[in-house]
């Protein structure tokens, strides 16, 4: 049990130190959540369109409800599907930092092109089981649907964990690679629940004082405490959400990188020099990244 506490937290402390070395592994998380951002606009002026009051007719208000739903699935998936990809990036950008390399950003986003088409797949996969758990849910009232939310959230999260790295670097077809997924999920369980909780614990730390440091600026701006000042509380809610961008920026950095040194430890048990015993044997080698 120490030995899995304290390889967890050396796996975390990994996913920091490579951030602190090489800030381009920033960049996917960060051309992810804008483009997310830039479809949900879309979706939104979409919406607008279709039913703003005071515009021409559309037609029949059964084609447009139906071309609002079809708006809909689209951007839902381009969302995930961007998820997946930027996190391919990533994955594929930490593993050759894990291996000793020093990659660009176009590495990272070489590796995720060159799986494209099975991402893809994956991407509609993951989006229309998010949505058949959802529209289950919400055929149950109360607290029965909060469950089923809950479960089936957990448990399609704790099947698909590895599936990135695993579409990246091994032949596999999306079915086969779920349950190549759930397989190493399960051979490093006590490290991968125990180094995602540190992960999240200092994370949420970190968004914590963010909020703190911006409540404090609100009240100081509508003057509720120490006479009030509305630069200061300004500069102080400015402070706040500066603070909650950039933990959440590390935060999905340091999630994908996570993921990307448990793969490792899972197929080579190598992370670091010295980090794990000697004559550790993984379920498999760790295959080179696949050729644009």
């Amino acid at each position: 049990m120490t030995g899995t506490f304290s390889d967890s937290w050396q796996l975390t402390k990994t996913s920091f130190r490579l951030i602190r070395e090489d800030r381009a592994l920033l960049i996917f998380p960060l051309v992810g959540g804008l483009s997310i951002l830039g479809v949900i606009a879309l979706l939104i002026l979409g919406e607008f369109w279709l039913f703003a009051p005071g515009l021409p007719a559309r037609g029949p208000s059964g084609l447009v409800d139906a071309a609002a739903v079809v708006l809909f699935l689209v951007t839902y998936l381009a969302m995930v599907f961007l998820s997946v990809y930027c996190t391919a990036a990533l994955v594929g950008a930490a593993t050759l930092k894990l291996s000793g390399q020093q990659p660009s950003a176009a590495d990272g986003w070489r590796i995720a092109r060159a799986r494209i088409g099975r991402l893809v797949v994956w991407a509609l996969i993951a989006a229309t089981v998010a949505l058949v758990i959802q529209a289950i849910a919400s055929r149950t009232r109360g607290v029965g649907g909060l469950v089923i939310r809950l479960v089936g959230g957990v448990a399609w999260g704790v099947a698909t964990y590895f599936i990135v790295p695993v579409i990246l670097y091994e032949d596999l077809r999306p079915w086969p690679a779920l349950k190549r997924s759930g397989h190493l999920f399960t051979s490093t369980l006590g490290r991968t629940l125990v180094s995602n909780l540190a992960l999240g614990l200092l994370l949420g730390l970190g968004i914590v004082v963010a909020v703190i440091v911006a409540f404090i600026g609100i009240l100081l701006a509508v003057g509720l405490v120490a006479g009030g000042s509305l630069v200061l509380g300004l500069i102080l809610i400015g402070v706040g959400l500066a603070i909650g961008v950039t933990v959440a920026l590390v935060g999905a950095a340091a999630e994908g990188i996570l993921q990307a040194a448990l793969y490792r430890y899972a197929t080579t048990g190598q992370i670091d020099p010295g980090l794990f015993p000697p004559g550790y044997e993984g379920a498999s080698p760790l295959p080179s990244a696949p050729a644009p």
